[in-house]
């Protein structure tokens, strides 16, 4: 299944950018923002003149599915309906996207070329990551856990506000990580990705900048159920925080989301004003789960 994963996304490839391809996979509650975060990535609003991320482009259906929810759904002010529960592994979204990065990357070994960031990366159910503490044995959650074991890479999301959840999500984490060492021999996982999300709420943007520092204080035992798994394998692990609305404002810069509810698993948002929607660190991880490197100025952007 890697393979032919890997085929897919070779067919978006030319002579031209460097091309770093990845398969992910997108773990996490069912409040984590998951699909918001895919959408505005796909959408990718108001980038900067100056922004190292050049262009986000669909390549499927499912990308362009994706990038209609966003301008539909997220610009009118309207939540995106929940990931399926009830798909099938063969039958979730697996959203396809080319991501190319002026030549100031920097890549190693690219020179001053542009480089090309293509994924295949589907987002599973928040009910997917709850059901490895409460229905280990259902068939279904074994073929998840196969299709995560293809991936080269796993991005886990957690919102940034749902601290009181740090034992269950450590607990949940644990089982995943160790059912996924039972179901493959020939796992292609190399790297996790810790993203914080929903970075735009006051006590989190002004500590962005510090992703692992933040990630140890609200959610100490995840960050050490992570940090054994780097430890037991050849993986790796790396931190990251993210805003899929981003904020308003420069001098007092104020929250660009309008809050519909908050819980223990954190919070439900809107986005607030569409004209000036400009999303945080959404490109940051997946050019880590792509190259292995971490590049600064697309950890500030």
């Amino acid at each position: 299944m890697f393979n032919r994963l890997k085929n897919q996304l070779d067919t978006v490839t030319n002579a031209g950018p460097t091309q770093k391809n990845a398969v992910i996979r997108v773990i996490g509650d069912r409040a984590s923002g998951k699909t918001t975060y895919m959408a505005a990535l796909a959408r990718f609003p108001h980038a900067a003149s100056n922004s190292l991320i050049q262009s986000i482009t669909s390549v499927n259906d499912d990308g362009n599915e994706l990038i209609s929810k966003a301008q539909n759904l997220l610009e009118q002010g309207l939540e995106l309906e929940p990931t399926d529960l009830t798909a099938n592994t063969e039958d979730i979204s697996d959203y396809q996207l080319s991501i190319t990065l002026n030549g100031q990357s920097r890549l190693k070994g690219a020179g001053g070329a542009p480089i090309q960031l293509n994924i295949s990366c589907k987002d599973y159910a928040g009910e997917f990551f709850s059901d490895l503490l409460f229905r280990d044995r259902d068939p279904k959650l074994a073929d998840y856990l196969e299709d995560c074991a293809q991936a080269t890479g796993i991005m886990f999301l957690i919102d940034g506000s749902a601290q009181r959840k740090d034992a269950e999500y450590a607990a949940a984490l644990d089982k995943f990580l160790k059912a996924l060492s039972n179901t493959s021999q020939t796992s292609q996982l190399k790297r996790i990705a810790f993203v914080l999300t929903k970075c735009e709420l006051p006590d989190l943007w002004i500590k962005r900048h510090q992703p692992e520092q933040l990630a140890q204080a609200k959610f100490k035992q995840v960050c050490t159920k992570l940090r054994a798994w780097k430890s037991t394998t050849k993986g790796n692990i790396d931190f990251f925080t993210t805003s899929a609305f981003g904020v308003v404002g420069t001098r007092f810069p104020e929250a660009n989301s309008k809050q519909q509810s908050r819980d223990r698993g954190g919070v439900t948002s809107i986005l607030q004003d569409p004209q000036h929607w400009k999303p945080f660190g959404l490109v940051s991880p997946i050019y880590w789960l792509c190259t292995g490197d971490r590049h600064q100025k697309l950890d500030e952007e």
